[in-house]
């Protein structure tokens, strides 16, 4: 599984003279059709290998953060719907928020069958459209590695600004620290600067994220590493 995450996020590019900063026009680009849109959210368009890798987070999701029948979920970079269709029969409501009206049109299809689903697009640089106080689990999952610091905190302050008080933040990004994150970082390196498309994956570390939920206001959070590849942030408003 993280053989073919370094793969997919490293290999491919984006448009021709996007910026990193154009969030939106970047994944428009990489999910015309629902194919090559799996292929950017798991590295291929098997579904089973989806359904594995969503079983995987939401144990994962549960075990940390818990995950209950009466919560209102969304989850921030949905993609495909990849884990909402596993969550939505787990919780009261769930929300697929993304930059790119082509993933949510995935998702919709997809979960067609889950009446408790919605979408919203977002900006690309905070949850504007997402009433405050209004959810009770807002997760990022293989997000963060594809956006500028500024945005990882904006999402993680905008997200205690949506959770009504008790509500739970999972985020999570490849570690510097860990061995796979430094194979991960170095392959990156590898590639010429002029090469290094929009999306390229960019690591974070367990200080990064720390600092990020005490500065959003967070008082009661853990940060830790898993599976000698991930930093986890996990947050209780």
């Amino acid at each position: 599984m993280l053989r073919r995450l370094l793969k997919r996020i490293q290999g491919g590019s984006a448009s021709a003279g996007l910026s990193r900063h154009a969030y939106k026009e970047v994944w428009v680009d990489l999910s015309t059709t629902e194919d090559s849109a799996k292929v950017w959210v798991q590295g291929s368009t098997d579904e089973g290998q989806l359904a594995r890798s969503a079983d995987y987070f939401v144990a994962q999701l549960d075990r940390l953060v818990g995950i209950h029948p009466v919560d209102d979920i969304m989850e921030i970079g949905c993609g495909v719907g990849r884990v909402g269709a596993v969550l939505a029969g787990r919780c009261r409501s769930w929300t697929g928020a993304d930059v790119s009206a082509n993933m949510l049109s995935h998702t919709r299809r997809r979960l067609a069958s889950h009446p408790n689903v919605r979408t919203v697009e977002l900006s690309g640089y905070d949850l504007g459209p997402i009433a405050s106080e209004s959810l009770d689990l807002v997760y990022c999952t293989v997000v963060f590695m594809h956006v500028s610091e500024w945005e990882r905190f904006s999402y993680i302050e905008e997200a205690r600004r949506v959770l009504r008080p008790g509500g739970r933040l999972y985020v999570d990004n490849v570690s510097l620290r860990t061995g796979y994150g430094w194979d991960f970082f170095q392959s990156s390196r590898a590639i010429p600067p002029e090469r290094r498309p929009p999306q390229i994956g960019q690591t974070s570390t367990p200080q990064e994220f720390e600092v990020y939920f005490g500065k959003a206001g967070f008082t009661d959070f853990t940060v830790q590493e898993i599976d000698d590849a991930w930093v986890v942030g996990t947050g209780r408003k």
